[in-house]
This record gives C-alpha cells, sequence and structure tokens, in this order.
C-alpha cells in the first residue's frame, strides 16, 4: 500500500511504544483521579467534624465560665452533642470522661483564660477537639495508602456584651424606674433644693402637701411594718407592699415625710410585674438623706391615677433615734437639704431620671462645660460596665468606702477610660445643653436626631420629620416598631419578652438609646454611684396607654428642651447584636458565646 505524501507510516515496533505510553498515562490519570477522590472524601469529613464541634462548643458555651464543681459536667454536654451528631469514622459513643483524659486521638476539651492560658478554675475559654474520625482510602489503596485519620477543633469563649458606648446617653435611670416612661430633670444643673421644697398646708399633718397644694389620699393602702434606726446610720427597708392600686397604675413610689413634714424624699417602687391590685416593692436602702434628721418620718406610697397623683390612705413610720421629734412647724433651719430633690417614678416636676457628669477624652479641662451636650451627640468615648458586687452582697447606691477612699472594685468615671463602672451625676439636668446634643450640634457636630447624620430620617410609616427651629429632626415612635401583636405595656413587663416583639430594626433609630441604671434613690446623690445594668430606651413620651404627641418627647422652650421624656424597656425584646462590643464575663450581665477559632 502506498503511504500518501506528507505521512509517516509507522512499523510495528513503534506501533507498540505507543499503546505502552498511552497505557501508563492512562493509569496515572486514573490513580491521580482515584487520589483526588479519596482527599475530597477526607475534606469532607473535615467539614462534617467542623460542624460537629462548633455545634457542640456552642451548645455547652453557656455552661461557662468553667470551675472544680461543673468542669464533668461541662465535658458530658460536650460529648452528648458530639455523640449526637455523630461523623461516620468515629467511635460510635463519646463520654465526657474520655474528653478530659489527656488522649487526643479519642477527643479532648480543654479550658484557657481570656489570654489563652491553660487553667483549672474560673476558665471562661473552651476548646473541643472532635475524636478521630478514620476515613479509608477506597482508590488510593493500589499506591499504599490504605487510610487516614481527621480531626477539627472549636474554641468558644463567654464574654458579657455590653451596650455600645456610642448609644450611650449620658443620664441615669434609678433601677425602679428602668421599665416603663421616664422623665429627665430639666431644671438645670445644680439645683437647689430650696426651690423644688413644699409647703405645708395647715391640714398636712393628715393630707401631706406637694407644691403647696395636698395631695389627694387615694384608696390603695400601704402595708409592712414600722422601723426604729439609728441617726446617720443606714437600713435596708423590706417587706413594703401596696394594696388596692387599679390596673391602669404601673408604677408606684415610696414617699418619706421628714418630721415637720417641711419636705419629702421619695423612693423608687418596683414595676408591676403583673398587672393587678398588689405591687411588692423591691428592698431598697436609706441612707443619711434620711438618718441625719431624727423624729419620726412618715412613709406614704404614692400612685399616678389619671395623671393626679394619691397618696396612700395610711402610713407607716421610721423613726430615726436622736434629738426629740421638732415641732410640726418648721423653723427656718428645718428647709430641705439637697437630699429632699425627689426621685421616683411618678409624678415628679422635676423628673426621675438625672444627667450623666462623664468626661470625654477630646475635651479639655477648660471645656467641661461642653461634655454633656457632646456626650448627648456623639456618644460616650469611652466604654461602661457593670459593678460586679461579690455574690451575697447586697448592691450599694455609692461607691465610697466608709473609712475613705472607694469600695473594692470601684473604677470611678472621672477618667475617660474604658472599664469604668462607678458614675457620678447632677441634681439636674441643663435644657440648653440637651438642646445642642439632640438638636442643634456642637462643635460642628450634628446633633444626635438632626436628619444631617446618615439615616437619621423618620421610618415610621405616616410619619414624617420634625422640623425643631432650623433643625429637622428624627420623629420615630417605639410603637411603630412593634410586631406580632405586642404592646408597649408587653415590652415594658420583666418577664414573657421575647424579640418576636420588637422589629429588630429599632436599634438603627437614632432614638434608641441606652441608660446605665444605678440604685439610686434620691438625686442627692452627689458621689459616685455603682452601675447596676444597662435598660434601652426610646425618646419618646408614649406610655403604655397614651399615644406619642405632637412634642414626641422633647418639649421644646427656644433653644432649651423643656420636658425630656423616653419609655425605657426589657432588653429582652432586643436581638443579640453580634456588632456589640464585649467585656470579660460578668455575673452583672448576660453571658454570650462567641466562637473565636
Amino acid at each position: 500500500m502506498t503511504t500518501p505524501p506528507g505521512r509517516r507510516r509507522f512499523g510495528r515496533g513503534e506501533r507498540g511504544s505507543m499503546a505502552l505510553i498511552v497505557a501508563l498515562l492512562a493509569t496515572a490519570l486514573f490513580l491521580s483521579a482515584a487520589v483526588a477522590v479519596d482527599l475530597g472524601n477526607a475534606w469532607a469529613r473535615k467539614r462534617e467534624l467542623q460542624k460537629q464541634v462548633d455545634v457542640a462548643a456552642l451548645g455547652a458555651g453557656h455552661q461557662l465560665p468553667m470551675t472544680t464543681s461543673n468542669r464533668l459536667e461541662i465535658a458530658d454536654s460536650v460529648a452528648a452533642s458530639l455523640t449526637r451528631n455523630w461523623t461516620a469514622g468515629q467511635a460510635p459513643s463519646i463520654t465526657g470522661s474520655q474528653l478530659l483524659n489527656g488522649l487526643p486521638e479519642d477527643g479532648e476539651v480543654t479550658f484557657w483564660t481570656d489570654n489563652g492560658i491553660a487553667c483549672t478554675n474560673a476558665c471562661n475559654q473552651m476548646r473541643v477537639l472532635a475524636p478521630e474520625a478514620d476515613v479509608p482510602m477506597y482508590f488510593s489503596g493500589v499506591i499504599g495508602i490504605q487510610g487516614t485519620s481527621v480531626q477539627r477543633s472549636a474554641t468558644v469563649r463567654a464574654m458579657s456584651a455590653v451596650p455600645s458606648s456610642l448609644s450611650m446617653l449620658p443620664f441615669w435611670l434609678p433601677s425602679g424606674c428602668a421599665l416603663g416612661p421616664a422623665d429627665a430633670d430639666t431644671s438645670g444643673g445644680g439645683g437647689s433644693s430650696s426651690s423644688t421644697s413644699t409647703t405645708p398646708s395647715p391640714s398636712a399633718s393628715s393630707s401631706p402637701s406637694t407644691s403647696g397644694t395636698n395631695v389627694p389620699v387615694g384608696d390603695h393602702t400601704l402595708s409592712g411594718a414600722d422601723v426604729i434606726v439609728n441617726q446617720n446610720s443606714s437600713r435596708t427597708i423590706s417587706d413594703l407592699t401596696v394594696h388596692g392600686v387599679s390596673k391602669q397604675v404601673d408604677r408606684a413610689s415610696i414617699r418619706f415625710y421628714s418630721p415637720g413634714q417641711s419636705y419629702f424624699i421619695e423612693y423608687a417602687a418596683t414595676d408591676l410585674k403583673n398587672p393587678g391590685t398588689t405591687l411588692k416593692v423591691a428592698d431598697f436602702q436609706i441612707s443619711t438623706e434620711v438618718t441625719a434628721t431624727p423624729g419620726d418620718w412618715k412613709v406614704y406610697a404614692v400612685v399616678l391615677r389619671n395623671k393626679d397623683l394619691e397618696i396612700s390612705a395610711n402610713h407607716l413610720v421610721v423613726h430615726v433615734n436622736g434629738i426629740p421629734e421638732p415641732s410640726p412647724t418648721p423653723s427656718p433651719t428645718a428647709s430641705p437639704t439637697p437630699a429632699s430633690v425627689p426621685v421616683g417614678c411618678v409624678g415628679q416636676d422635676r423628673g426621675n431620671f438625672g444627667q450623666l457628669d462623664s468626661p470625654r477624652k477630646d475635651l479639655g479641662s477648660g471645656q467641661t462645660n461642653k461634655r454633656l451636650a457632646m456626650n448627648i451627640a456623639e456618644g460616650l468615648d469611652h466604654q461602661l460596665i457593670p459593678f460586679v458586687f461579690p455574690e451575697g452582697t447586697t448592691p450599694t447606691k455609692d461607691c465610697a468606702a466608709a473609712g475613705g477612699g472607694f469600695i473594692v472594685g470601684a473604677q470611678p468615671d472621672n477618667l475617660a477610660l474604658d472599664g469604668r463602672n462607678c458614675i457620678t451625676g447632677d441634681t439636674g439636668n441643663d435644657g440648653p445643653a440637651i438642646f445642642d446634643g439632640l438638636i442643634a450640634g456642637i462643635d460642628g457636630r450634628a446633633g444626635r436626631l438632626s436628619t444631617t447624620r446618615p439615616g437619621n430620617h423618620t421610618t415610621c410609616p405616616g410619619r414624617t420629620d420634625r422640623a425643631v427651629g432650623g433643625t429637622t429632626i428624627n420623629n420615630d415612635t417605639l410603637s411603630c416598631f412593634l410586631r406580632g401583636g405586642a404592646t408597649l405595656a408587653d415590652l415594658a413587663s420583666s418577664s414573657g419578652v421575647s424579640p418576636t416583639m420588637l422589629d429588630p430594626g429599632v436599634i438603627d433609630s437614632p432614638r434608641f438609646v441606652w441608660l446605665p441604671v444605678v440604685v439610686a434613690t434620691d438625686r442627692a446623690q452627689k458621689g459616685f454611684q455603682p452601675i447596676l445594668d444597662f435598660a434601652p430606651a426610646f425618646i419618646t413620651d408614649e406610655t403604655q396607654t397614651t399615644s406619642a404627641s405632637a412634642d414626641n418627647g422633647l418639649q421644646i422652650n427656644g433653644n432649651s428642651v423643656k420636658t425630656f421624656r423616653l419609655f425605657s424597656f426589657n432588653r429582652d425584646a432586643l436581638p443579640v447584636d453580634s456588632r456589640s462590643p464585649t467585656v470579660p464575663l460578668s455575673p452583672a450581665l448576660p453571658s454570650i458565646v462567641r466562637l473565636v477559632d
């Protein structure tokens, strides 16, 4: 046969060589594909293991910190989760004991400090190593690889979430007023109590007066025991109950009228946990604001019914040992001291939450007059955290130690540093500074609610931005973020609150803020006060039963805020925000567990 031009005819030997090359290449490709398949199986098994340990670590993380008493309990929880999510190739059962035996191949749970140092007690960090999973090499066996073992690990840390300092409003709430409506004191900083003193009427002994008029007597009563205390001492008042309140009454205050009834001091009572006719008052502490004045202090329960104050039909007595009870007709020297400024939850013409005097890094010593407005507009520039009282210790309202200095663990907020847990305030608030901080702005920085800030426009359907002077501000209401038929009364409940009640977008409104909560019983507490917690709130004058007015929480008088109101609510209505900053685990805050490796 003739070979066509340009083509070469292979001989029989050359054709055999080509067949061998093709065979070798096919074998190499087959082996490569086999190894790739087996490696793919190994990688897939690793992914399964990673899911297994992630779930196990996060699921048991809520039991952190690890202590000598719960170490095995945590390991058992991890083992139970690993077993439920068993991965092919592992031993059929996993126990907590094997995770603590020091043998990595059968899985291991180890505990570390926040800094990654191995520890044996009070450990906030945990690493979970999955037991080995055998992965057979089905195709790679032809080249001598029979199988391999894979493991994966996950590390979690228990931390405490604290509100961002940028969302912190520089005011404080008394612990008894941390659910529901609250009014700020905008009467001016450093207020003199003489301007708020009451003038008893001739019938004051039977119906105490405030602002020159008698307070009507309601049909509710106060039960508890009369108390005797020593002069200049402290005492916890316990087991008080208000009876006969209407279901429309959402809170009360406990009012102490001084001997001679020339002034009163008011204590915030616990919110009504369940609507009904009885209010159990949480324990609270009285100190020298009462006990410095000897005599019989008459104690009433005060409620707000249909916008009118009513005192209880009866009263209890706190007798302060010392000089004899003064005459009912007060002498000129008996005028109220700064402690007479009330701080209850109802009926306060001076409000019931106070100004926070917090320093800033960007303001010098000669600019302290700017820091309230700046802290409102920009938020605090350092992180506050709660004060952690030792277990079994009753929280106090003062960070000062009896013998001078501060109580153990106190970090006074007199320096703009993270981790401050004791705050100081003023007996009044500065209306013009609040106006600048919320609306007009300061030093070229827009007010907190100003729509010149990105994302600050009103988002509530049917509502528009509000014009205040030459500034336009956000006009959202809290109720427009309610979901699932929830009400503001639901949000202000102390239990049964869940994130399904509130649109998570509420945190993006500039009217959403956080406030530190203190023990505070009187606004004359001018020293440093320990932070108990933080309460979420919304700037609005809505209540559980009324809609927002045209002012929507901010009544303006020229360039000053005359009335400043907000609604505080249960934090359980908020989603866990992964963007929130965290601090080392603190018993004072809900814990959050996060994967860190």
